[in-house]
C-alpha cells in the first residue's frame, strides 16, 4: 500500500505539473498533440515530480521560500535539461520559464496554493480564488491568437479542452492527497535510477544540444541546493508533502470548476469583441523579473 501511495503522489503531482506547465501554457489542443504525446509528457513530468518531492523530503521543506527553491530545481530541470530553452535568451531565459512559470505558477500556485484551497473548509473565497485563476488563464490564452505558431480555437474546442483537463487534474489532486498520507521514502535503487536517468540525458542529449548547459545548469542547481541546505530545519518536522494533506470537501472539488467556467466565459467575451491583446507581454514583464526576485529572496532569506 505504501508503494501505491508513493506512486499516486508522484503521478498525481506529475499531472498537476502537466496541467499548469503544459496545458494552461499552450491553452489549446495543438495540431501535433496526441494521446501518446500527452502520456509521454505526463511520464516526463512525473519523473521531475519525483525529484521535486524527494528534494522536499530530503531538505524538510515546510515553508514557501524553501518551496520556491525546490520549485526552481524543477523548473530548471524542465527548461534547462529536458528541453534547452533556458539558454535561448540569456540571462532572461533563466527566469522565463523555469522560474517565472514553472516555479511561480505551476508549483507555488498549482501544487501549493490550489492544494491548500482544496483542503480548506468550503467557502466562497475558495470559489473566488479558482475563478481568478480561470480569468487570468483566459487572458493568457488569447495571446496565442496573435502568435505565428498559435491559432484561434473555437469556443467549443476551448471549452471541451479546459473542462476535460480540469476533470483530470481534479483526479490528480485526489491522488496527491491520498498519496501524501504517508512519508515519501522511495526505494534507494529507484531513486538512484531516476537521478541516473537525468544525468545520462544531460550528458547525451542536453550538452550536445546546448554545450553552455555544462556550465550554467550545474551552477543554477548548486545555488538552489545551497539555499535549501541553509533553510533545512534541524528538527524532524513534517514537510509540505504531508502538511498540505487534508480532507477535500466535495464542494471544493466543484469549486475547482470555477476555473474552467470563468475561463470559458472570458474567452467567449474575447471572441465576441474580437480582442487583439498581446497579453503574453504583460505576463513576461511581470513574472520574468519577479522570478529573479523571488529566487534571490528565497536564496538569502534567514532560515526559519
Amino acid at each position: 500500500m505504501r508503494t501505491l501511495k508513493q506512486l499516486a503522489l508522484v503521478l498525481g503531482s506529475g499531472y498537476v505539473f502537466v496541467y499548469f506547465s503544459e496545458h494552461l501554457f499552450w491553452a489549446r489542443v495543438r495540431p501535433d498533440d496526441s494521446l501518446k504525446n500527452w502520456i509521454s509528457a505526463w511520464i516526463a513530468y512525473s519523473l521531475m515530480a519525483f525529484v521535486f518531492i524527494h528534494i522536499i523530503e530530503k531538505f524538510r521543506v515546510r515553508e514557501k521560500w524553501s518551496l520556491f527553491l525546490a520549485a526552481a530545481v524543477f523548473g530548471w530541470l524542465a527548461e534547462g535539461l529536458v528541453v534547452q530553452t533556458a539558454y535561448d535568451m540569456l540571462p532572461l531565459s533563466i527566469s522565463f520559464t523555469g522560474l517565472a512559470w514553472h516555479a511561480l505558477i505551476t508549483v507555488w500556485i498549482g501544487w501549493y496554493a490550489v492544494r491548500r484551497a482544496l483542503t480548506s473548509p468550503a467557502s466562497p473565497p475558495t470559489f473566488v480564488r479558482f475563478a481568478a485563476i480561470g480569468a487570468c488563464f483566459s487572458l493568457w490564452a488569447i495571446n496565442w491568437w496573435l502568435e505565428p505558431d498559435g491559432g484561434v480555437a473555437t469556443l467549443g474546442e476551448f471549452s471541451s479542452f479546459i473542462l476535460t483537463i480540469t476533470a483530470l487534474v481534479a483526479l490528480a489532486y485526489a491522488l496527491v492527497n491520498w498519496g501524501s498520507s504517508e512519508p515519501f521514502a522511495p526505494n534507494v535503487w529507484v531513486t538512484r535510477f531516476v537521478y541516473a536517468a537525468f544525468l545520462a540525458y544531460f550528458a547525451f542529449v542536453t550538452v550536445p544540444a546546448a554545450p553552455i548547459s555544462l556550465i550554467i545548469l550545474p551552477l543554477l542547481l548548486a545555488l538552489a541546493i545551497y539555499g535549501l541546505r541553509r533553510h533545512r530545519s534541524a528538527e524532524e518536522t513534517p514537510s509540505l508533502s504531508a502538511t498540505l494533506r487534508g480532507q477535500i470537501h466535495l464542494l471544493n472539488y466543484l469549486a475547482l470548476f470555477a476555473l474552467p467556467l470563468t475561463a470559458i466565459a472570458f474567452y467567449a467575451l474575447a471572441l465576441t469583441l474580437h480582442l487583439q491583446w498581446h497579453t503574453n507581454w504583460i505576463l513576461y514583464l511581470i513574472t520574468t523579473p519577479l522570478g529573479f526576485v523571488l529566487f534571490g529572496v528565497s536564496l538569502f532569506k534567514k532560515r526559519i
